[in-house]
């Protein structure tokens, strides 16, 4: 058998041009498992190719409707002709972009040469919005490197460095925030406190070079309207190892008597090595990764429970709280959290009680 994918493309002035995308071919007799349907490279490579000609033909229209002056509707020089590279979500694609110069009744300077780009304006990150959007949310939920392995993995997008799919990540969070039309919710941190972020590493010794392995302490001291001072050392390696700790926080305008929060990943020497180097009490707060992954064991458990034969009828509850109360922690409503948490634990005990009537009556039958 044999299957040929078409495309039809259908210009703004009623131009059909018809061009052929893939051709594939299967045989009947001697057919295998491996044959049936279309392989994730084979449609990787429909969609890469069905991008690349559905993006070009579109560009070229567009490039073309660009060099119409909105004030006088005369068709503008063009001045060179570059081409421009736009990353997708379905393939990475070349598409032609060039340079329009400015119509002379906009160029009130009149012998200066201005020309620009419309498809630069268009896409000034060189990335679709739907491809920052997907990098973004999977480097919430994975790692840098993760995130760019799944996505070339599943799509035919090309491989991401993690720095870029960082850098979108933030961006988007950056835009999310800015255009936020959510209710205000008061922090948890006041704009006059200094939070200390700081976290540690245990780096191993090279087999057959030194004996002694090293503890990093890393971190930043951040305060509200001011650039965020980044400090490290090594608190068993130096002579004085809290001095890079305390220059950090006096760069920020620290004084002594003023509050501090430190936020770590809950081990107990981070915060004490902070309480030393201000000598003050520090308020100790779990980031969010941690806390998030003391919160999925029990998102694990409730899952096993459901898949059991016996069924509970607060688990679906139970599992929609938990989920909750993580989602109100991350967006710092702890409030709202700790109600949530203690509706969690009545579904729990509903559960044990169910669980445990269950048990009774299964053993008597």
């Amino acid at each position: 058998m044999e299957w040929g994918i078409k495309l039809e493309a259908r210009s703004g002035w009623g131009e059909v041009e018809t061009i052929e995308v893939a051709h594939f071919k299967r045989r009947v007799v001697g057919l295998t498992a491996e044959e049936i349907g279309l392989s994730l490279d084979e449609a990787k490579q429909v969609l890469a190719e069905l991008q690349r000609l559905v993006l070009q033909t579109q560009m070229e229209e567009y490039t073309y409707c660009a060099r119409v002056c909105p004030a006088c509707l005369k068709v503008r020089r063009q001045r060179d002709c570059r081409t421009r590279t736009i990353q997708t979500l379905f393939g990475t694609v070349t598409v032609d972009a060039p340079r329009i110069n400015i119509c002379p009744c906009s160029n009130a300077i009149g012998f200066v040469d201005l020309s620009f780009s419309s498809l630069a304006e268009l896409l000034p990150d060189r990335c679709t919005p739907e491809l920052r959007r997907i990098q973004a949310e999977l480097g919430a939920r994975h790692s840098f490197p993760e995130a760019g392995r799944l996505l070339s993995r599943l799509l035919p997008c090309s491989p991401i460095n993690h720095a870029t799919i960082r850098n979108r990540t933030h961006r988007v969070a950056a835009e999310m925030e800015a255009s936020s039309n959510a209710d205000p919710v008061e922090p948890s941190i006041s704009s006059g406190e200094t939070v200390v972020m700081i976290d540690g590493a245990h780096i191993r010794a090279v087999p057959g070079h030194q004996s002694r392995h090293l503890d990093v302490t890393v971190g930043k001291v951040e305060v509200a309207g001011r650039k965020p001072r980044r400090f490290a050392f090594a608190p068993k390696g130096a002579d004085h190892p809290l001095d890079n700790l305390r220059t950090a926080l006096a760069a920020q305008g620290w004084l002594p008597g003023q509050k501090v929060t430190a936020i770590s990943d809950g081990e107990a020497v981070l915060p004490n090595l902070v309480r030393a180097a201000t000598r003050e009490p520090v308020r100790h707060i779990l980031d969010w990764f941690h806390l998030s992954m003391r919160m999925r064991p029990i998102e694990q458990m409730l899952l096993g429970l459901s898949s059991r034969d016996i069924q509970v009828r607060p688990l679906q509850a139970a599992q929609a709280s938990i989920e909750r109360a993580r989602q109100l922690l991350w967006h710092g409503r702890p409030a709202q959290a700790d109600q949530e948490l203690t509706r969690f634990a009545d579904h729990s005990q509903n559960i044990a009680r169910r669980s445990e009537r269950l048990s009774w009556m299964s053993s008597v039958i």
